[in-house]
């Protein structure tokens, strides 16, 4: 930005002057004394318009601070934050975009895992299930093999060798065994043995006892044969006398391999295992590794959760792992078929999630930081070329657009050479205002002076003098303060007008109306002459001087060349042409009319005083390019 400051007048002598030559040259300094209502074109007491310096010192000590070893000490930033190399925020951008973008991942990887596991917990409570229809179907099917043995014609004659024989039959192809007890539990048959070998009493009276006491068919819990000395469990039914009395038990009794066989016919893949514990609680079959754990109990607290979990559960396995098991119990036997899975199988997705996650974050940070750093090289030699133009920016030279791969240090670049060229052409544009300073100034003393001759001819006191000449140096400066406004190029005329009748009538009281006209110097200074003397007058005796009356300033053109300024009063004392013409009279009607090779008119009407100036056009500039921006 560039920095405009008011300026005051400081007296300084300079060798060889203001001592004994008497005279003294004018430095300029900042405003910062001076009072609120200083602004620019400050009129020093002296008399001296002061004028404007452009003042680019700070910009310059900045830039000279800008060396490429001090570049970054040259100021703090005002919200508190230590300056940072461009890699630093490269990789603060980086880390910004890939973070959250990397916890959305995340978020993402780890709801699959949520869906996959509680897919694997459906699929286990439905293995579950399925193994338990599989293990009722098998048991199923041994009721009716013992249901169609128990309507053999032979059991019913009590021709036990020929049901031996037909028993041996129906077990064709199977690894099972059938056995007829009486109510004392004494095996009357057995297929294991050749029919008429002694035999013993069943190893499992209780099951036995439970289908005598109900009459319906039972699955026994787990036991050892009496025969085999396996690991068994019994299918038994009931044979009914004619009162229906239990007179016999048909068992038809299987190894426990048996169910382990139905457990691994549902093929479920490793690492999955399946089981059947009994209702004592002691495991019946295992699809993996059943002679290890057959016929042990299973661990209480598994138990518990087996028998009162609903659904999916976790716990601890019979062999020592973490599991994630679901039981269903079987409708036909009670006992509990389960369906596990290690944790670890449930987890690995998450954990998959997890190293993929931290796989893809470590590899976003190297590239960000990679590219970071490329990015930052990239963009870093343009500005330090930048900061190198600068410098000599602050040193006064003649600087030319360098081309790089950085759109926005180009254009800084090319702003650093248009601020050179701007700077050369303000230095001599300020020698220019030096010089039309002192032109003016000394065309401002001579004004001033021929003022202040004039009103000391009309005055017969210093009192009466200071009353007329203070005034008019007033009107002075206000036309001085509307041309500074634009740097001395000129002024409007409607704000020239307000300017001066705002010292005498409120708003209310002055119409001031005309096309929009911007006036040179010379016509600001003359016409503003004219306008505070005919003030001053309608304040004393004319329109302004009652409480009723009105002026109305009014202008029209260029027309034909010419531009028409009309004074109209209304409403004041009656008026008439003066005897004697003082000072003011000859400036509306000869200084300004000459100044601007102008004919100025003055009537004296029955409403008020009305004056005329008709001037060239040529002292209204084109708006376009006379007012400063």
């Amino acid at each position: 930005h560039v920095v405009w400051r008011r300026a005051r007048c400081v007296p300084s002598p300079v060798a060889g002057e203001g001592q004994g030559g008497g005279k003294q040259r004018y430095l300029y300094g900042p405003l910062s004394n001076s009072p609120p209502q200083a602004r620019r074109g400050h009129t020093c007491a002296c008399g001296v318009q002061a004028g404007y310096v452009v003042a680019f010192r700070d910009l310059l000590m900045t830039l000279a601070a800008a060396e490429p070893g001090n570049a970054m000490q040259a100021r703090r930033w005002q919200i508190g934050v230590r300056p940072q190399r461009i890699r630093t925020y490269l990789v603060l951008f980086a880390l910004a975009i890939t973070i959250p973008l990397l916890g959305l991942a995340v978020f993402a990887l780890n709801r699959m895992a949520d869906v996959e596991a509680a897919q694997i917990e459906r699929w286990v409570v439905q293995a579950a299930r399925d193994l338990a229809s599989d293990v009722d179907r098998e048991l199923d099917r041994a009721f009716v093999t013992l249901e169609t043995l128990a309507t053999s014609s032979d059991l019913k004659r009590g021709d036990l060798r020929a049901f031996h024989a037909q028993a041996l039959l129906a077990l064709r192809g199977t690894k099972a065994a059938i056995v007829l007890i009486d109510r004392s539990y004494q095996q009357l048959v057995d297929t294991l043995k050749e029919y008429g070998a002694e035999l013993p009493k069943t190893a499992d009276p209780d099951t036995a006892q439970r289908v005598i006491d109900s009459k319906q068919r039972q699955v026994s819990n787990l036991f050892r044969g009496s025969v085999s000395g396996r690991p068994v469990f019994n299918v038994e039914i009931p044979l009914l006398d004619a009162a229906g009395d239990v007179r016999q038990v048909l068992i038809m009794s299987f190894q426990a391999t048996h169910i382990a066989n139905v457990l691994k016919s549902a093929q479920l893949e490793a690492p999955w295992i399946s089981g059947v514990t009994d209702n004592n609680g002691i495991i019946l079959a295992r699809s993996e590794r059943h002679e290890e754990f057959v016929g042990k109990p299973l661990p209480p607290e598994l138990l518990e959760q087996s028998r009162t979990a609903a659904g999916v559960y976790r716990a601890t396995s019979v062999a020592g792992d973490r599991i994630l098991r679901a039981t269903v119990r079987s409708d036909l036997s009670g006992w509990l078929v389960s369906a596990t899975v290690p944790l670890s199988h449930v987890e690995e997705p998450r954990k998959r999630s997890l190293q993929f996650a931290a796989l893809l974050l470590g590899t976003a940070l190297i590239l960000g930081a990679l590219l970071a750093y490329m990015f930052a090289r990239l963009m870093a030699r343009p500005l330090d070329a930048a900061t190198r133009v600068a410098a000599s920016v602050g040193r006064g030279e003649r600087v030319e657009p360098d081309r790089s791969a950085l759109a926005e240090a180009n254009v800084l670049m090319e702003t650093l050479s248009d601020a050179s060229a701007e700077l050369r052409r303000r230095e001599e544009h300020t020698d220019f205002l030096m010089r039309e300073l002192a032109h003016r100034a000394k065309n401002q003393l001579a004004v001033v002076k021929g003022m202040a001759l004039q009103t000391a001819r009309q005055s017969r006191s210093v009192a009466e003098f200071i009353a007329q000449f203070d005034p008019r140096i007033q009107g002075l400066a206000k036309s001085q303060d509307v041309l500074v406004r634009q740097n001395w190029k000129g002024a409007r005329l409607s704000e020239l007008a307000h300017a001066h009748l705002n010292l005498f009538a409120s708003p209310d009281r002055a119409a001031i109306s005309g096309p929009e006209l911007f006036l040179d110097s010379t016509a600001v200074q003359n016409i503003g002459f004219a306008l505070h003397e005919l003030a001053t007058n309608a304040s004393k005796h004319g329109a302004l001087s009652t409480a009723t009356g009105r002026v109305s300033v009014a202008w029209s053109g260029p027309d034909a060349g010419h531009i028409r300024l009309v004074w109209t009063e209304q409403g004041g004392h009656p008026v008439t042409a003066p005897h004697q013409k003082g000072f003011g009279h000859r400036v509306i009607m000869e200084l300004v009319p000459q100044a601007l090779q102008a004919a100025a008119e003055l009537e004296f009407t029955p409403d008020g005083l009305r004056w005329s100036l008709e001037f060239p056009a040529h002292h209204a500039l084109d708006l376009s390019t006379a007012i400063d921006t």
